[in-house]
C-alpha cells in the first residue's frame, strides 16, 4: 500500500532516493527475451511471404518430362493396306506440300468395255418372251360336232367319269291315300259356289322324311347339360385358383356386380362360375365376389390381365 504523507504535501525531486546504482530487475530481462522472439517472428513472416511471391501462383505442380517416345508406330502393324495409301496424292493433303519425282509410274487400268454381243434388259426380256412363245405354241381346242350321237355319248362318259351309277336308285312306287264316300261327299258338300272343279292335291311326303320327323318328336329336344353358376365357398377345394372381382357390402350388391362384369366381359365370363364368400373385418361384413373355373395360376391372371386393360378391378386369388 502506497505511503501518503499525513500534512498533504508531496516531497520534492531532490528528496527522492537515488536507484540508478542497483542492480537490474528480472523484469528487465523479461522485457528483452520479448523483443527478441517479436524481430524473430517479423523476419519468418517476411521470409515466408518472399517465398509464396516467388513460387508459382497456379499451383500447377511441375513434372519432369519422361525421356524417350511416348508413342511408336509398331514395324509389323498387321491388317489390311488400302488401295489408296501410298499413292503421291495423298501426301499432299497430308503435308501440305508435294513430294519427290516418284520412281516407278503406274497408270490407272483401263475401264472394262462392253463386248460386241452386249444387249440392254428390254432386249433380254423381248428374247426370252419370244423363245417361250415359240416352245409352247397356243392351238385352239377343235370345234365339237354334236350332230353326232356317238360323240355326244362320248363326251357324256368322260363327265360322268367316276360318279356313282343313278341305276341303284329305284323308283319308290306312292300309293295315293285311300278315301272314303262319306269324306268325298263332305268335301263336295263344303265347296264353295263357282270355284274350281277339281282341287289339286298336294304331293305326298316321302316316307323316309316323314319317319325322321317322327322319330324327333319322340326323342324330344336335346338337353344340354348345365353349368351351375353359384358354388358354395365351402364347396371349393383348398389351394383352387380363383380371381376376385370386389367385396361388396351385401349380397345382392355382389349378385349385381356380377351381371355387370358378364355383359360387359362375356367372352372372358364363359364357362365361368360364381363363388360369394362372407367375410368380416374390423366389426365390418362385406361379401367377396370370385371366379370360379381356372385351370392354374397363369390361367387366372391371363383372366385379371384382360380385365384390368379393360380398365376393371381383378385380382389373382386362391382358396383358403
Amino acid at each position: 500500500m502506497a505511503d501518503f504523507p499525513a500534512d498533504g504535501r508531496y516531497a520534492s525531486y531532490d528528496e527522492y532516493p537515488d536507484v540508478s546504482g542497483q542492480p537490474a530487475s528480472f523484469g528487465g530481462l523479461v522485457t528483452w527475451v520479448g523483443g527478441a522472439l517479436s524481430l524473430a517472428l517479423i523476419a519468418g513472416v517476411g521470409l515466408w511471404g518472399y517465398k509464396m511471391v516467388m513460387r508459382d501462383v497456379s499451383g500447377v505442380p511441375v513434372v519432369r518430362a519422361m525421356s524417350g517416345e511416348s508413342r511408336r508406330v509398331p514395324d509389323s502393324a498387321g491388317g489390311q493396306e488400302a488401295e489408296f495409301q501410298g499413292l503421291s496424292v495423298n501426301h499432299v493433303a497430308a503435308t501440305q506440300g508435294t513430294e519427290g519425282s516418284a520412281g516407278t509410274v503406274r497408270l490407272a487400268p483401263a475401264p472394262m468395255g462392253l463386248g460386241d454381243d452386249a444387249v440392254t434388259e428390254a432386249e433380254l426380256e423381248a428374247h426370252a418372251r419370244a423363245e417361250a412363245e415359240a416352245a409352247a405354241p397356243v392351238t385352239a381346242p377343235a370345234p365339237l360336232d354334236l350332230s353326232d350321237p356317238d360323240r355326244i355319248q362320248d363326251l357324256a362318259a368322260q363327265l360322268s367319269q367316276g360318279a356313282d351309277p343313278l341305276t341303284a336308285m329305284q323308283p319308290k312306287t306312292v300309293t295315293p291315300p285311300e278315301t272314303s264316300a262319306a269324306s268325298e261327299a263332305e268335301s263336295v258338300a263344303r265347296r264353295p259356289k263357282g270355284g274350281v272343279a277339281v282341287a289339286v292335291r298336294p304331293k305326298t311326303r316321302p316316307d323316309e322324311l316323314l319317319a325322321n320327323v317322327a322319330a324327333r318328336q319322340v326323342a324330344g329336344p336335346v338337353s344340354t347339360p348345365e353349368t351351375v353358376l353359384d358354388v358354395a365357398p365351402e364347396e371349393v377345394p383348398l389351394g383352387t385358383r380363383m380371381a376376385q372381382l370386389g367385396a361388396f357390402g351385401s349380397h345382392d350388391v355382389a349378385v349385381q356386380e356380377w351381371d355387370k362384369f358378364a355383359a360387359r366381359f362375356g367372352i372372358y365370363m364363359d364357362g365361368k362360375q360364381r363363388v360369394i364368400q362372407r367375410a368380416e373385418s374390423g366389426g365390418r361384413i362385406f361379401y367377396r365376389l370370385r371366379v370360379l373355373g381356372f385351370d392354374d395360376l397363369s390361367d387366372s391372371r391371363r383372366f385379371c390381365a384382360a380385365l384390368v386393360a379393360e380398365g376393371a378391378d381383378c385380382i389373382p386369388v386362391s382358396a383358403k
